[in-house]
C-alpha cells in the first residue's frame, strides 16, 4: 500500500481515455477514495492521481500529465495544502512526487516550481541524487518491473488501524478567512484555468480531517476563490457533513488527520452522491 513508485508511475500503464474521474492531492486524497468502492456507487472509473504532502503546485503538475492521455468529465482537487505556508517542501517529498514522472517539458517545469536553484539538476538527472547505492543494487534494480505495472487499488491507500487519540473541535462557524501564500493562490489559478481550458468539471474539496481553527481560515480562502472563480467547493469538516456521513472519530479516523477505511467507506457515498446527484 505504501508503493507511490508503483500508484504513479503505474497510471502511466493504464489505458489511455479509461477514467471518468480523476483525484488529486495529498495523503489527505489518497486515503479518502477507493475507486473500486466509487465505482460501486457511481459506476464510473476513477484514479487517485496523489502523493504524500502534494502542494498546490505539484498538484497543477500532476493534471497536466494526467490530462496527457485521460480525458475526464470531472476532476477533483483536495485542498490541504492550501494551509501549507512555506514555497518549498523538503527533499523526501520532493523526489516521493517528482522521482516517478517521466522526463518531459511538464516534468521540467515541476522541477522548477518544486525545487530551490541550485538543488534541480538532482531531480533532472538522478543519478546525481543515487549514485552511491552502486554496491547495494540487485536484480530488481535492472528489471525495473514497476515500469509496467499498474496499481490493483488505482491510487488508493488503504488504513486499516484505527487511532484513540482523535480530537475533534467544530469549526462550522468559523467564518474568518486567511489567504493562503502568493504561490498557493496562483498555482490554485492554474489549476481553475485549467480544467477551465479543457472543458472538464471542478470540484475542489477538503476531505474530513479533523480540521483546526486555523486550518479552517485556510481552507474558506480557499473557499472565497472558488467563489470568486465559479468553482465547486465542498468542505467536508463542518458538523453537519460529520453527522449526515456518519462519521465517528472513535472508529474511522487512522490517526488524527486521515480517515482509515472504514471511514472511507463512510465518505465516499456521500461524496460520490453529491459530485453525481
Amino acid at each position: 500500500r505504501w508503493n507511490m513508485t508503483a500508484k504513479v508511475a503505474g497510471f502511466y500503464n493504464e489505458e489511455p481515455g479509461s477514467f471518468d474521474v480523476m483525484f488529486f492531492g495529498s495523503s489527505h486524497m489518497y486515503c479518502s477514495v477507493d475507486p473500486a468502492v466509487f465505482y460501486e456507487e457511481t459506476g464510473l472509473n476513477s484514479y487517485v492521481f496523489a502523493t504524500q504532502l502534494q502542494p498546490i503546485w505539484i498538484t497543477y503538475h500532476y493534471m497536466v500529465e494526467a490530462l496527457k492521455t485521460q480525458h475526464p468529465d470531472l476532476i477533483a482537487v483536495e485542498v490541504h495544502m492550501a494551509a501549507y505556508t512555506e514555497d518549498f517542501l523538503d527533499e523526501g517529498t520532493n523526489h516521493t512526487a517528482i522521482d516517478p514522472i517521466p522526463i518531459s517539458r511538464n516534468k521540467l517545469e515541476m522541477i522548477s516550481a518544486s525545487v530551490p536553484k541550485g538543488e534541480r539538476r538532482f531531480y533532472i538527472f538522478k543519478i546525481m541524487k543515487y549514485h552511491d547505492r552502486w554496491e547495494a543494487l540487485e536484480k530488481e534494480d535492472f528489471v525495473r518491473t514497476f515500469e509496467k505495472s499498474t496499481d490493483p487499488d488505482k491510487g488508493y491507500v488503504r488504513l486499516t488501524d484505527i487511532s484513540s487519540e482523535v480530537v475533534w473541535e467544530d469549526v462550522s462557524k468559523v467564518t474568518e478567512s486567511n489567504i493562503g501564500t502568493q504561490k498557493n493562490m496562483d498555482y490554485l489559478n492554474k489549476i481553475i484555468d485549467l480544467a477551465e481550458r479543457e472543458g472538464i468539471r471542478l470540484v475542489l474539496f477538503k476531505s474530513p480531517s479533523n480540521a483546526t481553527v486555523e486550518e479552517k481560515m485556510f481552507y474558506n480562502g480557499v473557499a472565497e476563490v472558488a467563489a470568486q472563480r465559479g468553482v465547486e467547493f465542498i468542505d467536508f469538516n463542518d458538523s453537519k457533513h460529520y453527522k449526515e456521513i456518519g462519521l465517528d472519530i472513535r472508529e474511522h479516523f487512522y490517526d488524527q488527520r486521515h480517515l482509515n477505511d472504514a471511514g472511507m467507506r463512510k465518505f465516499v457515498p456521500y461524496f460520490g452522491s453529491l459530485l453525481i446527484p
